[in-house]
Formats: structure tokens, C-alpha cells, sequence
């Protein structure tokens, strides 16, 4: 089983759109790595999140902007074969994102960003109170390289 470099950006595209969550690495204050769970949208190159208006994370992305954004597609467990160990493997498809981020603060461009979020969720129509939209930060992280791998497969 052998793992391959994904260059084309539609397939990349495409695993980015197979998940439903993304994990989000942030640089803590002494340099170790803070990797949080956050759903998330992919529009036009950019990945569009969302959270509270506080907490660790956003006090950590004052002091550095700087994410590391990865996706990785539904495993299955593959091997050559059974009674080896080292022929096991995950059959998989990862994405790596490095940016940055910045917050979308005014209130019409959030609710045109939310909405394109939650087109990957639902195809309905929202609406969002003024309280609501003030009470959420929408993170707009700018994507500066892109890099993909498929896992467990075997190329010929």
C-alpha cells in the first residue's frame, strides 16, 4: 500500500466537499500546535467557519492569525494481507490548508458568507436576527497552500 501526492485541485476540491468537519490547528502562545473539531463551508477558495464570540481560540488568533485547516475523507481499513501487520493500512484521502484568518465583521457580508456555509448542509433559505449575527464570529481563512494525499492505495 502505497500513498500518493494529490496535485490537481478539483480532486482536492472534491475531498474538501466529502467532509463534514474539519480540524483547525492554532499556534498557542508557546508554540505547541491547538487543534479544535469545527464544521465549516468551502467558497470560492476560501474556508468559511464559525464560533462563539469568545474564547481560547480567539484569543490565540489575535496573537497569530496563522492556521493549519486538514480534511480527510471516511476511512476504511485495508491490508494485503491478513496475518501481516505492516500490510495494513487506512484507505483514505487527506487535505492540508495553511492561511490565515480574518473575521468577517460586517453584518451583511456575514449572512451572505453563513449562507454559503450552510448551502453544504442545507438547501434551504435562513434568515438571521441582528442579535444572532452580532453573537457569531464568521472566520474567513485565506488559503496559501494546498497539498493532498490519497492513502492505503495501490498505484500502479
Amino acid at each position: 500500500m502505497r500513498t500518493s501526492i494529490i496535485t490537481d485541485k478539483t480532486e482536492m476540491k472534491a475531498i474538501i466537499n466529502q467532509c463534514d468537519i474539519c480540524f483547525v490547528g492554532i499556534i498557542e502562545v508557546d508554540g505547541t500546535p491547538y487543534v479544535i473539531p469545527m464544521n465549516f463551508g468551502y467558497s470560492e477558495g476560501d474556508i468559511i467557519l464559525h464560533s462563539g464570540p469568545e474564547g481560547k481560540h480567539l484569543r490565540l488568533l489575535k496573537q497569530n492569525n496563522r492556521v493549519c485547516v486538514t480534511f480527510c475523507t471516511d476511512t476504511k481499513l485495508v491490508y494485503q494481507h491478513p496475518d501481516v501487520a505492516c500490510s495494513y493500512s487506512m484507505l483514505s484521502k487527506s487535505v492540508v490548508c495553511k492561511g490565515s484568518v480574518s473575521f468577517i465583521e460586517d453584518l451583511d457580508e456575514k449572512v451572505k458568507t453563513l449562507n454559503s456555509m450552510m448551502k453544504k448542509f442545507s438547501t434551504r433559505t435562513f434568515k438571521y436576527s441582528t442579535p444572532a449575527l452580532a453573537n457569531v464570529k464568521v472566520w474567513r481563512v485565506t488559503i496559501d497552500e494546498m497539498t493532498a494525499k490519497a492513502f492505503g492505495q495501490n498505484f500502479k
